[in-house]
């Protein structure tokens, strides 16, 4: 089995992070809903992948203030919410949706800032809420922070955390290495039960180094069935994806089994603004 992931829900049809792109994901079927989350001034859990928008940090900012982000590689421009969804709405969808077997994969931003008083606050916030939903839906986080990862691997550690990593030649302070040896090194030291290399630095030596040592392997992201039959080929445990349709085509070609659709309506999404 290779897992499906959606990139902020599927950001090839709806802007990423928005209920209607997690419904989308949902109905064409994914094995995890991959999400960015912030904390709000207001102590809020809010999903967009940027912190800053237009010059404001959301940061520094209300719930009420947490802009829906639009993403340029989107080719439709239908959904009505008018802000960011929080994790606790999020979570309620899945709950409606019956796909409480549907891996939230929660990625925690930081932009790779050193450990501080945001990064305590952001994970104790999270830790509170997973600890509330861990026995009732599949839950995952990632981070590119090894604090991160080790912070919330020693707080919950019955979900799986992902050790996230791009190219890293300088070893930059807050980032997991991008060398395989390193990386799986890093990713065993800090809790991690999975690594998720960006999909340049991903070769055979990494995913052969990282499944030895016990880790599963998710690359990200892959836009084009080049490089899904690529990672394919060496062997990863899932695939992080903007475009899911073309994901499951791709896997359908190598005989892969695909997840479950889960079609529902959600009538907030087909009327009214979400405030």
């Amino acid at each position: 089995m290779i897992e499906i992931q959606g990139h902020r829900g599927v950001l090839a049809t709806r802007h990423g992070n928005t209920l209607a792109s997690f419904v989308e994901a949902l109905r064409l079927g994914v094995d995890a809903i991959e999400v960015d989350i912030w904390l709000t001034a207001d102590g809020q859990l809010v999903l967009r992948h940027d912190a800053i928008i237009r010059d404001e940090d959301i940061r520094r900012r209300t719930l009420r203030e947490a802009a829906v982000e639009k993403h340029p590689a989107t080719i439709t421009d239908v959904d009505v919410e008018t802000r960011s969804p929080t994790l606790a709405e999020t979570l309620a969808l899945l709950r409606f949706a019956n796909a409480t077997g549907v891996v939230l994969d929660i990625e925690i931003k930081t932009e790779s800032t050193p450990w501080d008083e945001y990064g305590q606050a952001i994970v104790s916030a999270l830790s509170k809420v997973l600890k509330a939903h861990q026995h009732e839906q599949a839950l995952r986080v990632r981070s590119f922070d090894p604090q991160i990862v080790r912070a919330l691997s020693a707080m919950l550690p019955d979900v799986p955390a992902i050790a996230l990593s791009r190219a890293n030649p300088g070893q930059s302070l807050g980032l997991y290495p991008s060398e395989p040896e390193a990386l799986v090194h890093a990713a065993l030291s800090t809790g991690a039960a999975a690594v998720a290399p960006e999909f340049s630095i991903l070769n055979r030596e990494l995913v052969t180094a990282a499944q030895a040592a016990g880790l599963k392997v998710y690359p990200w992201t892959l836009v084009s069935e080049e490089q899904i039959s690529s990672a394919v080929q060496l062997g990863v445990d899932g695939i992080c994806v903007n475009d899911v349709a073309l994901a499951q085509r791709a896997l359908r070609a190598h005989a892969v089994k695909l997840p479950t659709a889960r079609p529902i309506s959600l009538p907030l999404l087909d009327s009214v603004a979400v405030f």
